[in-house]
This record gives C-alpha cells, sequence and structure tokens, in this order.
C-alpha cells in the first residue's frame, strides 16, 4: 500500500479497508509491528509529521525492489476459514429451517456486498480515469463481484434443498403421527 503513497498506520489502515479489505485484512495490531520491522531492515522510512505527530511512512529504494521481487514469487494456496460451511458440515444435528435462517441471513450479505463491489467499481473507474493501476483495481473488484455472485448461487440452491429437506421431515413426521 505505500507504493501508492506515503502514510500513516491509521492511513494505511483506512486505505486496506477502501480498497483491498474484501481479501485481504490487516488489523492495527499488525501494522505497527510490521512497519516497525520493515523500518528496521530498511524497507520503509519514517518521517514525524502526520496528524497529531504520527509517523509517515514511505517505502524506500530497497523496499521497492523487494516489493518487485515479491511480486514476482508464486502465491501459496491457502486453506480458507468459512464458519457457516463448517456449521452446514455437521448440519444433521439441526433442524433445516435453523440453517436456511443461517444460510438466508449470509445470503443477505452476499447481496449488499455484490451491491458495493458495483458501486466501487463504478466509481473507481471515474475517480481513477487514467491512473495506471485501475485495470489491475478493477480486475480485483470484478474477482469479487463473480465471486460473490457465485457465492448467492449456492446459497440459492442450499435453501432450496434445505426446504425439501424440511418438507420431507415435515411429511414423515405427519405420515408417523397418522399411523
Amino acid at each position: 500500500m505505500l507504493s501508492l503513497r506515503a502514510m500513516s498506520g491509521y492511513e494505511l489502515r483506512q486505505a486496506i479497508e477502501s480498497s483491498i479489505g474484501n481479501f485481504w485484512s490487516e488489523s492495527f495490531g499488525q501494522i505497527y509491528p510490521t512497519l516497525k520491522r520493515l523500518e528496521r531492515d530498511g524497507f520503509v522510512s519514517a518521517d514525524e509529521g502526520g496528524r497529531a505527530g504520527s509517523k509517515v511512512y514511505s517505502l524506500t529504494e530497497s523496499g521497492r525492489e523487494r516489493l518487485g521481487r515479491w511480486l514476482e514469487v508464486m502465491p501459496q494456496p491457502q486453506v480458507p476459514r468459512n464458519e457457516l460451511l463448517l456449521k452446514l458440515f455437521f448440519g444433521n444435528l439441526l433442524p433445516p429451517e435453523r440453517l436456511s435462517e443461517q444460510v438466508a441471513g449470509w445470503r443477505r450479505g452476499l447481496v449488499a456486498e455484490l451491491t458495493l463491489y458495483q458501486a466501487r467499481a463504478a466509481e473507481l473507474s471515474k475517480r481513477m480515469a487514467g491512473r495506471p493501476g485501475l485495470p489491475f483495481w478493477l480486475m480485483t473488484l470484478r474477482h469479487g463481484e463473480l465471486r460473490t455472485k457465485a457465492l448467492i448461487e449456492w446459497c440459492d440452491e442450499t435453501l432450496a434443498q434445505l426446504e425439501a429437506m424440511a418438507r420431507l421431515k415435515d411429511e414423515s413426521v405427519f405420515e408417523e403421527v397418522t399411523r
């Protein structure tokens, strides 16, 4: 993020949230120790003069070189963590209706996220027109948009399956009661 411009730790956190926050998150507890380490290693320099005397960090030449080398390295696969999928895995221990509530809630969040991606893409295209990074920023937004659309489709399929399971359960209970 410091390759974009010099920033304080606070500004860095805000920049992360408003740009890459949908696929990469850093807390203040991660940002400040990392900045100190990068400064110690000579990859960033710090100047007093930010808001309320905070430090403003800039990439050094060796920091830019290190960033370039890191960009060349193939990314390592990461195992995602998803609490909803974990709960769904153990779904036989809950009534389908309860799982449906959770999937429906997650779907509502995804729909809001999709709207945000689309609005950010339009705003970014307008505000950053002509910037060399714009096509790449839009690629990351498009990934989020398509991923979110796919997850909404998965939610719809899952909700239909859970509804069918609930109906079958109700029918079997009705059959047991009427025997």
